[in-house]
């Protein structure tokens, strides 16, 4: 149990820099570590397990020289320990993981957010390419002294009309802005 202990504590200084390390540099190793991490936690929950059943085992069979004796009692302590420790740490790893899910879904929103908007912003100039690029007879504005400047002003305004429409709205968000360093959403 000493060495399952110290190797515990091994595991504990692992957790705390992967913890901090979410939090400096979230991206897809951090995940990988994550899970490599819940992995080692369910390998020592499952080499608990045959420990736990022979302490169970000496309760059960009630033999007072050994379940009465320091030793016993010591290593039943160290079980408990180990088990709560392994708990305690489920726990934060359940934790990390759901802060990573809402990370990810956060900017999987920002980013189709990001796509929706510049999609939005380039409809006019898609929807006048589209239709100047169709082979009528009859197009009027080919003629006209000024058809092209008034073309381009015409994106131009639409263009400009619709940004403007969507930052008063609000729906452009802080796409602008961009990510701190260190900072989980902002």
């Amino acid at each position: 149990m000493n060495e399952m202990l110290y190797e515990i504590d091994q595991f504990e200084d692992a957790l705390k820099t992967l913890i901090w390390s979410v939090r400096k540099r979230n991206e897809t190793s951090i995940l990988e570590k994550i899970y490599t991490q819940r992995h080692e936690l369910l390998v020592w929950k499952n080499l608990l397990i045959p420990i736990k059943e022979l302490k169970m085992g000496i309760e059960e069979i009630n033999l007072n020289e050994v379940s009465t004796g320091d030793i016993f009692k010591t290593t039943c302590k160290r079980i408990e320990r180990a088990v709560e420790l392994l708990n305690e740490y489920e726990h934060e790893l359940d934790s990390i993981i759901n802060l990573e899910e809402v990370i990810s879904s956060h900017r999987g929103n920002e980013i189709m957010k990001t796509l929706t908007v510049i999609t939005t912003i380039f409809t006019p100039v898609m929807a006048f390419g589209a239709l100047w690029g169709m082979n009528f007879k009859h197009m009027p504005e080919l003629e006209w002294k000024f058809g092209y400047i008034m073309s381009v002003i015409l994106i131009g305004v639409s263009t400009i009309l619709l940004y403007g429409f969507l930052k008063f709205n609000g729906w452009t968000g802080d796409l602008l802005r961009g990510k701190k360093k260190g900072s989980f959403f902002k």
